[in-house]
């Protein structure tokens, strides 16, 4: 199985945030951020946001520079989160011309994606939450999300898959879809073929899961669609360098994409706020790279014996010995 890497290109952003709003650099501009991608080894391919396609970069230049900076497309992501006309909601919103536009939005990532040869779009639900207690009717705003969806999905049918992105809370309190529960359960509820899950490893942290875990549960029915790494603490979504913090639970993420044979791109999704991007994106991509190697002197055979009896020490005597001795 074939390692294939891209990255979100905010990573070439000023990484802003509500301390530095200003951003802590100068962004690159989107030809900028394309060139600086393909000079890490490693990275294949680069997600784009619909907004990324404008008036000045129009989607036939962007595929032109994709092709003469000889990358892919690993997908397009409806990002509406910076929109202030969705600041009470997206896809939820009770106002059919308010939600309209968001679905024009994720319509836009279709296309887009259609026309850069790429087969997956990412919703990232992160305006659709509430803040307090009695803030929406939740039984009214999980019924309106789930319409938005179909809607998009069938735009998109039968060949770009959408994949319903899941965090616990930033910049709402409380997103929508929050959990890997939650995202499958909307998916299994929806019921198509071209709806699944876009997991993001420091967004299983930040619900309390086990990434690993994550990734199990959604290969069995088949709706992990796009697996995104950077890490955090858990608290919150830092952004760090995918092996900075959870080291082992990146590794056991890894061999369970590895075993269920996930053939989709592994998308670095950081924002560096105080180190150079592409050192940043740079070391990311050794991480993962340098993990994935060691996973092929891991013997599953082995591993799945000791794992039989239930001896938690059995299973860390043999992934020690793979992974940590030279």
């Amino acid at each position: 199985m074939t390692l294939k890497l891209a990255t979100a290109l905010t990573i070439f952003s000023g990484s802003p945030d509500r301390y530095c709003p200003q951003g802590y650099r100068d962004p690159l501009r989107l030809q900028e951020s394309i060139a600086a991608a393909a000079k890490i080894k490693g990275v294949k391919g680069v997600e784009l946001i619909q907004t990324d396609v404008t008036s000045e970069y129009p989607v036939k230049e962007v595929k032109r520079m994709l092709r003469d900076y000889n990358l892919g497309c690993s997908g397009v992501a409806a990002n509406l989160a910076n929109d202030r006309r969705f600041a009470l909601g997206a896809f939820g919103h009770h106002h059919q011309k308010t939600r309209n536009a968001a679905i024009d939005e994720g319509r836009k990532a279709v296309d887009y994606a259609r026309q850069l040869g790429a087969t997956e779009v990412t919703l990232r639900l992160f305006s659709d939450g509430f803040d307090y207690p009695f803030h929406v009717d939740y039984t009214t705003h999980w019924n309106t999300v789930i319409s938005s969806i179909k809607t998009i999905a069938k735009y998109a049918s039968p060949d770009i898959n959408v994949a319903i992105a899941y965090k616990r809370r930033e910049p709402r309190k409380h997103l929508t879809v929050a959990t890997v529960g939650k995202a499958l359960s909307m998916c299994q509820e929806i019921a198509m073929k071209n709806v699944g899950v876009a997991m993001n490893f420091s967004h299983a942290m930040m619900a309390g899961e086990n990434p690993a875990e994550s990734i199990a549960f959604l290969a069995r029915s088949s709706k992990l669609f796009q697996m995104y790494f950077t890490d955090s603490y858990g608290q919150w979504d830092d952004m760090m360098m995918p092996g900075g913090v959870h080291l082992w639970e990146l590794m056991e993420a890894l061999m369970y994409l590895k075993s269920n044979k996930y053939k989709g791109y592994l998308t670095i999704d950081m924002m560096p706020q105080r180190i150079d991007p592409s050192q940043a994106l740079q070391i990311a991509v050794g991480n993962l790279s340098i993990f994935w190697k060691k996973l092929d002197k891991l013997d599953m055979t082995e591993l799945r014996k000791a794992q039989r009896t239930l001896d938690a020490v059995e299973s860390q005597k043999l992934v020690r010995r793979v992974m940590l001795q030279a």
